[in-house]
């Protein structure tokens, strides 16, 4: 008779999304191949303060959680750090391809993932939770709240992975910006170095968004009027390069409830609001070069 798997729920707060590319639209194949189902996924960051991810406060619930999992092995474990293959990785030591990345440098990185789509939502002004369908109004590097829950690996019985149920958006972080992309507070600097200004939008834009004028561009004093090349009227990203390669496709995580908006650990200091037209929603078109753990 077969052995039940085990499954234990944890949470993760103040940490930092970076890639989401996956955590509405799911992955569907795998270094070319197509997976056998769809696979959900994502990437997290927290700054280190201990100097072990074990001994981080912000990994409290994780450790209780694989205390549980792993029961008497776990002591073991932890004076044998390579025996087994933990779904966290330190940030400042090379991918197994040997490749780094700067917004890895000082942090603990996790990675989840799921068959289903993950409950994702964002906490407003007065603590009210929004259903997030899409990513627009956050983006890569913003604060979010994960609810995760750990099992052994199935094709690996010295390996841990994370499953992903939940993500929460609570506050606005500094953007992660991926190798050859750009941000947009980058491209407003490059336009004001060229000597155009930009006019923005005027109310809420209604269907077709008007007539534009000049693309949005106010020309410089004295000058020339600036008139943009002609381009796409869509607002997609065509050409953009090649989705990166995800994790393999997982069974779906048991059910698990979302973070109460209340009463949560881990000095957010208050709510946040987002707004509906921020930076930086486009796709990198290059992923992580940091590890992704539980691959």
């Amino acid at each position: 008779m077969a052995t039940q798997r085990q499954y234990e729920s944890a949470t993760v707060f103040n940490a930092r999304i970076v890639d989401m590319r996956h955590l509405w639209t799911p992955s569907t194949e795998y270094r070319g191949q197509q997976t056998q189902k769809p696979n959900y996924f994502s990437l997290f960051i927290v700054p280190k303060t201990q100097a072990h991810w074990s001994q981080e406060p912000v990994f409290g619930s994780v450790m209780q959680a694989f205390t549980k999992l792993l029961q008497g092995t776990l002591q073991w474990s932890a004076q044998n750090p390579n025996a087994i293959n933990w779904p966290i990785a330190d940030g400042d030591m090379p991918s197994p391809d040997g490749k780094s990345s700067e917004f890895a440098k000082g942090h603990w990185l996790f990675s989840a993932s799921t068959g289903n789509p993950p409950n994702v939502e964002l906490v407003q002004a007065g603590g009210a939770l929004v259903k997030l369908q899409n990513k627009v109004g956050v983006k890569a590097g913003d604060f979010v709240m994960t609810g995760i829950t750990a099992a052994v690996k199935q094709n690996d019985p010295r390996g841990v992975k994370f499953y992903l149920n939940a993500v929460v958006f609570t506050a606005p972080g500094e953007e992660i910006v991926f190798a050859n992309s750009v941000s947009g507070a980058e491209l407003m600097r490059m336009a004001q170095q060229q000597g155009l200004q930009v006019a923005g939008f005027s109310g809420s834009p209604g269907p077709g968004f008007g007539t534009p004028q000049s693309g949005g561009f106010a020309p410089p004093a004295g000058a020339p009027g600036f008139t943009p090349p002609p381009g796409p009227s869509g607002h997609g990203n065509p050409g953009f390069g090649q989705p990166p390669a995800p994790i393999t496709g997982n069974p779906a995580a048991p059910a698990f409830g979302a973070p109460a908006p209340g009463g949560m650990p881990g000095g957010f200091g208050g709510s946040a609001t987002f707004h509906s037209n921020p930076q930086g929603f486009g796709t990198p078109p290059q992923a992580p070069s940091a590890p992704f753990p539980g691959r």
